[in-house]
């Protein structure tokens, strides 16, 4: 077993305490379920390549029972190129997106997302992929990462809060990747979904 696999069992144990103790209501087991948070946390430290920061947001308590979230992104080409978003103070590209948030269906949330992040209304084609962030970027947290195929309609880019710049590159000119959000494996798989070489992408 490597260190990666080793970590999403350590991952998915502190999510197993998380739940005993949002739900336990005895004071001993509560104090064996912290004393096993606390022995996980160290593990894992000592055997992933999170930052200090993400393990601190794995280990933050929840009062809810422990699942994956959700993160969607955008695939949108024009002329055979893919669109790319640079984040404020950031050097590297993403497809635009982000994490979902609660009261907006996964359609609804990434042309949201599209509006806020480059200026465009936009329309959703289809889905193309479903990854598990755990297969692709192991981080703090396990995200479902929802892409769906857009087109964008009218509107204009302007740099904003979020977004410092917007281009278009070509598969095989892609930029420095932000790989907690998009690996350049993953942009391959999607682009072989998008020419029709393979079908739609499931972990």
């Amino acid at each position: 077993m490597n260190a990666s696999d080793f970590a999403k069992y350590l991952q998915r144990m502190i999510a197993l305490t998380d739940t005993g103790l949002t739900f336990t209501k005895d004071p001993f087991d509560r104090e064996r379920y912290e004393d096993l948070r606390s022995l996980l946390s160290e593990m894992l430290n000592q055997v992933s390549d999170l930052d200090a920061d993400e393990v601190a947001e794995l280990l933050k308590p929840t009062s809810a029972y422990a699942t994956p979230l959700m993160d969607v992104r955008a695939w949108i080409v024009e002329d055979e190129k893919i669109c790319l978003v640079r984040g404020q103070g950031e050097n590297d590209w993403a497809l635009p997106g982000g994490f979902g948030e609660v009261g907006y269906s996964p359609t609804e949330n990434i042309l949201k997302e599209i509006e806020e992040e480059t200026g465009f209304k936009a329309k959703v084609e289809r889905l193309l992929a479903v990854f598990d962030t755990n297969r692709f970027q192991l981080q703090s947290k396990q995200y479902a990462k929802f892409v769906f195929e857009c087109k964008l309609l009218d509107g204009q880019f302007q740099e904003n809060q979020e977004i410092a710049d917007l281009q278009f590159f070509a598969i095989d000119q892609l930029p420095n990747l932000s790989e907690k959000r998009i690996t350049k494996e993953q942009i391959e798989l999607l682009w072989q979904v998008y020419q029709g070489h393979r079908g739609q992408y499931l972990d």
